[in-house]
C-alpha cells in the first residue's frame, strides 16, 4: 500500500482530518520559513523581523512547530517579508495529502519576485492611446489602415478596425498568460 493510500486510509476518520489539517497549518508553515529563511544567504530571524515589522521572539515562535498559531495578516506580512506570494485557499483532501507527502524542506524554494523565473518571457507593459483620450496597455505593434472613403462607410470602416483591434490586443494579453475576463477589460 502507498503512502497516499495509507493516508486516504487515515482521513476516512473525520478527527484524524481535524487533526492532519491542523498539524499542516501548525507544522507545515514552520518548516516553509524556515526553508525560505535557509534560501537567503545572510539572513537572520532578525532579518525577517524587520522586513515584517514584528518582533523577533515571534518569528522564532512562528518558526517553531505548534508554538504558535499564525493568523493570515502574520502570513502576509511574512510574504512581504519574504516579498513572494501567499496563497489561502480551500483544497480537497487528496490534494492535502500529496503536498505533505510531497514537500520537501530541503528542496522547497520560493522566489522573491525579482527572481521569479515566471514573468522572465513578459513584455512590460507601455501605455498608448488607441482612442483619443483613452489610454490603453499596448501588448502588440497596433496596424493602422487609412481610409479614404467618406461619410457611413467610412464610420463602419473605422469601427471595425477597432473592432479588430480589440480583438488582436485581446489576444495579445490572453497570450501574456491574463485570463479571458482580463483581457476583455483591458481591450474594452
Amino acid at each position: 500500500m502507498s503512502t497516499i493510500s495509507e493516508l486516504a486510509e487515515k482521513l476516512r476518520d473525520s478527527e484524524y482530518r481535524k487533526a492532519f489539517v491542523a498539524s499542516q497549518i501548525n507544522i507545515g508553515i514552520p518548516f516553509q520559513i524556515r526553508a525560505m529563511l535557509k534560501n537567503r544567504p545572510g539572513w537572520t530571524q532578525e532579518t525577517i523581523a524587520q522586513h515584517a515589522q514584528m518582533l523577533q521572539p515571534r518569528i522564532s515562535g512562528l518558526m517553531t512547530p505548534g508554538k504558535t498559531r499564525p493568523n493570515i495578516e502574520t502570513l502576509r506580512r511574512i510574504a512581504e517579508a519574504f516579498d513572494c506570494g501567499l496563497i489561502v485557499r480551500f483544497a480537497p483532501f487528496s490534494e492535502l495529502a500529496r503536498w505533505s507527502e510531497e514537500f520537501d524542506p530541503e528542496a522547497f524554494s520560493i522566489p522573491s519576485f525579482d527572481e521569479d523565473t515566471g514573468f522572465i518571457d513578459r513584455k512590460p507593459l507601455q501605455s498608448v492611446s488607441i482612442f483619443r483620450g483613452t489610454e490603453q496597455p499596448e501588448l502588440g505593434r497596433r496596424r493602422t489602415r487609412k481610409v479614404r472613403s467618406s461619410g457611413s462607410r467610412r464610420a463602419r470602416t473605422n469601427v471595425t478596425a477597432e473592432r479588430r483591434h480589440h480583438r488582436e490586443l485581446e489576444n495579445n494579453v490572453l497570450s501574456i498568460g491574463a485570463s479571458r475576463p482580463q483581457a476583455l477589460a483591458i481591450a474594452s
